[in-house]
């Protein structure tokens, strides 16, 4: 059993590329670091394939999956686009942590679905617009259920995101972050059990919800609590005078050197806030210039203004 996928099919392999590398998380629970880079084009990273999958996944972001039928049922789908984007507008400008505008925060939304199979139970931008009430401090929340056939155990799955120039301040704002989900894990799954049931209409979702995250009287919840990263930061290399296969090599090297240089650093992080107990799962992708680029993005999907 296991809930819908929302993200849209045939899209991630069309702009992420992963890098294997060989270094692991000291972790007492399973979890790992998985590492992505974008295509490149005239020795730059191509950020204008960012702006394409985030549009492309918009409206699944920010509608519910019974909010999505209901436009289906009118026959208005193809108006889903710009109702999410009007939406997102109404919350404040693009960048705006907190508000479900932010890049990260629509990454990490994707990578958990993508790659975790880990779905979608509310995104930053439901958390902050149909659930602002409960005040949740997660970047998103997701459902990871067992497979049946390996260690593999039901999750709910925090998502937390930043995207910083420097990775190891990418890493510590994003542990302060999940400091302050694990202060208030309660507050966040009462607001799952109170809202999460109206945002589904497919019956075999439904009973994926009520048999492991909202069971009924006199049954128990089924699963444990982890937290999804995702972490954008600066490449930081100059790649003047290569050509694009050269440079896609220099990003794999510098990434298996970034994930060798840092791995100790987070299992410790896990460790200093006391987090030992929960798996996690961390998404790293470099950028030319975080800090820039993130806006740009952003702005650029808010506005409308990305070719498709």
């Amino acid at each position: 059993m296991k809930l819908t996928k929302t993200v849209k099919d045939d899209t991630f392999q069309d702009y992420f590329t992963e890098v294997d590398h060989n270094e692991q998380i000291n972790m007492v629970r399973p979890g790992f670091l998985r590492l992505f880079y974008l295509n490149v084009r005239s020795g730059k990273i191509k950020i204008s394939d960012l702006e394409k999958f985030t549009m492309l996944n918009i409206g699944r972001y920010v509608f519910s999956r019974a909010r999505q039928e209901q436009y289906e049922k009118a026959g208005n789908l193809d108006a889903v686009m710009q109702q999410a984007l009007r939406i997102m507008r109404k919350r404040g400008a693009a960048d705006a942590k907190g508000t479900g505008n932010e890049l990260g925060e629509i990454m990490i939304y994707a990578f958990l679905e993508e790659k975790l199979n880990a779905y979608k139970l509310l995104s930053k931008i439901e958390l902050s617009t149909d659930a602002t009430q409960y005040m949740s401090e997660a970047d998103g929340i997701h459902f990871l259920c067992a497979d049946g056939s390996s260690a593999l155990y039901n999750q709910m799955v925090f998502g937390a995101s930043h995207i910083v120039g420097d990775i190891k301040d990418a890493i510590d704002q994003a542990f302060e972050a999940i400091a302050k989900i694990d202060e208030h894990e309660d507050s966040e799954i009462y607001m799952i059990e109170k809202t999460v049931l109206d945002r589904f209409y497919d019956e075999k979702d439904l009973a994926v919800l009520k048999e492991f995250v909202v069971p009924e009287e006199g049954k128990k919840t089924s699963y444990e609590t982890s937290y999804g990263v995702f972490l954008g930061y600066d490449l930081g290399i100059i790649t003047t005078g290569h050509t694009d296969d050269e440079v896609k090599e220099i990003i794999k090297e510098k990434m298996e050197q970034d994930a060798k240089a840092h791995t100790d650093y987070i299992a410790q992080k896990i460790k200093d806030c006391g987090l030992e107990n929960h798996a996690f799962y961390f998404y790293l992708l470099p950028l030319n210039d975080a800090e820039n680029e993130k806006k740009t993005i952003m702005q650029h999907v808010l506005d409308g203004d990305v070719d498709l």
